[in-house]
């Protein structure tokens, strides 16, 4: 066996000459081209002697020539993502945005009890041991709707947050500590650590699910990040408490009067939620007994006590106050945690570096332990949450929306727009004449007991009970009040959270005319966050979903889809590398789209690989050489499908620009692996070449080799011949 030593620094690429077809190793997926999954050739800071990428098209097979050898066949690796979480195709994208609007449920704990779970190693309290738990309920939790049918989910979750945390935080002026910023940041940290970390680059640059729809794990961190920042507003109520679990110890002297004490500042104090977040919500009673040091049966008997003062919402939460670690026998390591904000990533990942030379510091938890949370947690959302949140849906949709869906409640809403009649204020009245409702233009809220709030609570709740036929039809009955009361913000979610209500039903039809009004109230959305509110993140966040939920239903919606992506780039709300993901979303966009037929006629894939071949230059110019030959692979994938001939492209300069950026990927692996570029003869022997009369241009020509996709799609205007037609790209689908 040759040993490493004797081993040649990298292997040669097969050549390849401009306009002739470059072969390309065929992934296990081979059938379907487009079901391959996206892969990574080489490592970037391994040793091992790798080969240079090579493409095809369309070959199902090669030459031995041609065929990588076993000892440098790129190997995907087993070790885990510096992404983490769940790689999702296009029904757990589905999934993923479903979850990501969960009850929060507010954690208030007294001082004992922080101290025993801060002994067990959880320095951030109750609420950092149960959040990871409360993510994911065990189990189905059976939900009933509006018109009393239920059924069963298996992902439910809710967001344990501290009651302080309800509390407005001051905007930053700094783009840097602004939420889109903190976003950039988070998806520059993964690649950063990607790059530190070579074999980390194939789970990276590839999604594990076959299916065409796949995100990469790099866009599911982006979705779950920009679906994390949970700055609490007045004009949505997914971050205001549906519950509050009130907390102590089995060490705590005055245990009733302390509970008396904290249910006082779920309402009053420091600690208190603003005042245009509901005070009507259920309290939650938790006795968390110290089984190292304390009586059971002191603890029960309390526990009794506690069922008598305040209810049946209690809870004995046995836990063991000494800190497991990795060799106890029955120690299980907690989760992580999914739901993470920019601010909270960027935290955890300064406290890693903080850490980095006595290894990462994971927290475990004896078996008991787990399991007595997990039941807890089922206890509440199940016993409590649900019925809690179904009997106010049923109180609110009884006593207000269907008020409001009546003749007379239709009737005074036109007299509070027209005329003013039945305004809450003076001298308001008149012909569009400005605010005639309940809305506080000085504070930039209703009051929580207002009509508009309650309908607006109501909506969300039914929301996040995931009754979407129930939310939809309240948003779209409160979003003209809101307008009519010019609530700017309250409006734009109105109209936000009504298509992504339609979107999510899977009765609504996509048929012409309900896309139309699904792209009326996007536009309204977006136009209302950015000119009137200047909320970027929401109207990115608009958009993202907008965007997924549309590609997830195919046909037309695919197209308007891709349309709704390229405004997120025309109007600027992401940094570099969200521009890149996005610019790969509009590709997998045009990808769903299919022909009704089945024939080729209809379906969008040139246009789909020629956006993944803007975001395989995308990313070459950002120096991610592994996520450019992902979407490079895919876009031959794509071609291969369309072209007449195996990797022969009808317009000589596409011809040209594909085969450039195939040797701009190639000479970029040669970089990463130390070969000096500069020496031209040097890197014709790296890749193959017998000869070449061309020199290497250097690394920022190289990174900008396409300039726009009206050259990518139909060339410059010099390639069509005068007095014809260029061939448009619907034509020839």
């Amino acid at each position: 066996m040759t040993s490493p030593e004797d081993a040649a620094p990298v292997k040669p690429p097969p050549s390849f000459a401009p306009g002739a077809p470059v072969a390309v190793q065929k992934s296990r997926f081979a059938g379907d081209p487009l079901q391959s999954s996206r892969r990574i050739s080489g490592d970037l800071g391994d040793t091992t002697p790798v080969a240079s990428p090579t493409f095809s098209p369309r070959s199902s097979s090669l030459s031995p020539s041609r065929r990588l050898s076993s000892s440098t066949q790129p190997r995907r690796s087993s070790a885990g993502s510096p992404v983490g979480g769940i790689v999702d195709g296009s029904d757990d994208v589905r999934s993923l945005i479903i979850r990501a609007f969960s009850p929060a449920v507010a954690i208030l704990a007294s001082d004992d009890t922080h101290e025993l779970v801060k002994q067990k190693g959880f320095k951030g309290g109750l609420r950092e041991l149960l959040r990871p738990f409360g993510e994911k309920v065990p189990g189905r939790v059976v939900i009933r709707d509006s018109v009393g049918s239920s059924r069963g989910w298996e992902d439910y979750g809710v967001r344990f947050i501290d009651l302080a945390e309800t509390q407005p935080v001051p905007s930053s002026r700094d783009p840097v500590g602004s939420p889109m910023g903190q976003l950039e940041a988070v998806l520059q940290n993964t690649l950063d650590a990607a790059d530190s970390t070579s074999n980390r680059w194939s789970q990276l640059s590839q999604s594990s699910n076959t299916n065409s729809l796949s995100a990469s794990p790099l866009y599911q961190l982006f979705l779950r990040r920009l679906l994390s920042i949970n700055t609490p507003t007045p004009h949505e109520t997914f971050m205001h408490p549906v519950a509050c679990v009130i907390a102590i110890s089995s060490r705590n002297k005055t245990p009733l009067e302390s509970l008396r004490q904290l249910y006082a500042q779920t309402s009053q104090g420091s600690n208190a939620p603003p005042p245009w977040v509901h005070g009507e919500f259920l309290r939650y009673y938790v006795l968390v007994h110290d089984e190292d040091r304390d009586d059971i049966s002191e603890s029960t008997k309390l526990y009794d006590q506690m069922k008598r003062h305040f209810g049946l919402h209690c809870h004995l939460l046995r836990l063991r106050s000494n800190q497991c670690v990795e060799t106890d026998d029955d120690s299980v390591e907690v989760p992580s945690t999914e739901w993470l904000s920019p601010a909270e990533d960027l935290s955890k990942a300064e406290e890693k570096n903080v850490l980095i030379d006595l290894g990462p510091e994971v927290p475990y938890l004896f078996e008991s332990d787990v399991n007595a949370i997990k039941m807890m947690v089922r206890e509440l959302v199940v016993q409590s949450v649900i019925p809690f949140m179904e009997n106010k849906v049923a109180i609110w949709n009884d006593q207000v929306a269907s008020r409001r869906r009546g003749l007379s409640g239709r009737f005074m809403s036109m007299s509070r727009r027209w005329a003013g009649f039945g305004s809450s204020k003076s001298g308001s009245s008149g012909l569009g004449g400005g605010n005639t409702g309940n809305y506080d233009p000085s504070l930039g809220c209703y009051r929580p007991d207002t009509p508009e709030a309650i309908l607006r609570k109501l909506a969300d709740y039914a929301f996040m009970l995931r009754d979407w036929k129930l939310s939809t039809s309240t948003y779209d009955l409160i979003r003209a009040d809101y307008g009519n009361d010019k609530a700017w913000k309250y409006h734009a979610g109105a109209h936000e959270m009504c298509a992504v209500s339609m979107l999510l039903n899977p009765l609504t039809s996509t048929a012409k005319n309900k896309l139309e009004t699904i792209d009326q109230l996007i536009e309204t959305a977006c136009y209302s966050y950015l000119t009137r509110c200047s909320a970027a993140e929401n109207a990115l966040r608009c958009l993202t979903l907008s965007v997924e939920l549309l590609m997830s239903r195919g046909g037309s919606a695919a197209e308007s889809a891709a349309r709704w992506a390229m405004r997120i780039m025309e109007m600027g709300l992401v940094g570099s590398i969200g521009r890149n993901l996005i610019t790969e979303r509009i590709s997998a966009c045009y990808a769903s789209k299919t022909s009704n037929t089945g024939s080729p006629f209809g379906s969008r894939r040139r246009k789909a690989a020629m956006w993944s071949v803007l975001a395989s230059d995308a990313w070459l110019k950002l120096g991610k050489t592994p996520l450019a030959l992902a979407c490079l692979e895919q876009a031959e994938r794509l071609y291969a499908e369309v072209l007449d001939k195996e990797g022969v492209y009808p317009i000589p300069e596409m011809q040209a620009v594909m085969d450039n950026l195939k040797r701009a990927v190639q000479v970029e692996y040669l970089e990463a692996q130390g070969v000096d570029t500069s020496d031209e003869t040097e890197v014709a022997k790296k890749l193959g070449a017998e000869e070449t009369s061309e020199k290497l241009d250097d690394r920022a020509h190289r990174r900008s080799l396409i300039v726009s996709p009206a050259m990518v799609e139909n060339g410059p205007p010099s390639a069509v011949p005068q007095g014809e037609e260029p061939r448009q790209d619907d034509d020839f689908e």
